[in-house]
C-alpha cells in the first residue's frame, strides 16, 4: 500500500512537472510563431511595395491585405493599403486604412501625415492640423518629414490658432541649425589642427 503511494506521489509530481514544462512551453512557441508570422508578413508588405513600384496596384493591395491577415498587429500593410486606395481616388477607405494603421500603434507616424495630407485633400482644415500636429510631436527633430509637418502647420495658419506653440515649432529648427553649425565648426578646428601638424598620422 505504501509502495503505491510513494508512485502515485512520483506520478503525480512527474505529471505537475509536465503541466508546468507544458505551459512554459507554449508561450514560447506562440512568440516563435508569431515572429514567423511577422516575418512572413513583412515579405509580403515588400513584394506588394514592388509591384505597387512596378504600377501592378492590384496585386500589391492583395499581398497588403495577406499581409494584414497574417499579422494583425503590423499596422505598416493597413498604411499601404491606404496610400494604394488613396492613388485610386477612394478617399473614404483610405481614410478607414490609416485609421486601422493607427488603432494598431497610435503613434505611427507614417499614418498621421498621410492622414493628414488625406484630410487636406478633403478640405477638413481641422483634422489635418491634429494629424500634422501629432507627427510633428512624435517625429524626430532630424526627420525631414517633422519639418514638412511643421511647414504644414504654419500654412494651415495653426499658428494663429495656437500661439503658445510658436516658440516650440522654431525651436527644432534652430537647435538642427546649431548643431549643424558647432558641427562644422569642429571639423574646420580639426582641420586646422591636422594642418598643423603635418606629420600627423
Amino acid at each position: 500500500m505504501l509502495g503505491s503511494l510513494r508512485m502515485n506521489k512520483h506520478a503525480c509530481r512527474l505529471a505537475v512537472l509536465g503541466g508546468l514544462a507544458f505551459l512554459i512551453l507554449i508561450p514560447a512557441s506562440h512568440r516563435s510563431h508569431a515572429a514567423g508570422l511577422r516575418e512572413e508578413a513583412v515579405t509580403y508588405r515588400v513584394q506588394g511595395y514592388e509591384l505597387q513600384q512596378r504600377g501592378d496596384k492590384a496585386a500589391a493591395l492583395s499581398l497588403y491585405q495577406k499581409a494584414s491577415a497574417l499579422d494583425p498587429s503590423y499596422p505598416a500593410p493597413h498604411n499601404d493599403m491606404g496610400v494604394l486606395y488613396e492613388e485610386q481616388g477612394r478617399l473614404d477607405e483610405a481614410e478607414h486604412a490609416y485609421r486601422n494603421a493607427l488603432a494598431i500603434n497610435p503613434n505611427y507616424l507614417e499614418a498621421h501625415a498621410n492622414l493628414a495630407m488625406l484630410y487636406e485633400r478633403k478640405g477638413d482644415k481641422e483634422k489635418a492640423i491634429y494629424h500634422w500636429l501629432k507627427r510633428y510631436q512624435l517625429g524626430d527633430p532630424y526627420d525631414p518629414w517633422t519639418a514638412r509637418a511643421e511647414e504644414r502647420l504654419v500654412a494651415l495658419g495653426m499658428l494663429k490658432t495656437y500661439p503658445g506653440l510658436k516658440g516650440s515649432l522654431f525651436t527644432r529648427r534652430r537647435v538642427v541649425a546649431q548643431e549643424l553649425e558647432s558641427h562644422a565648426r569642429s571639423l574646420e578646428e580639426f582641420h586646422a589642427l591636422t594642418e598643423e601638424h603635418a606629420d600627423w598620422p
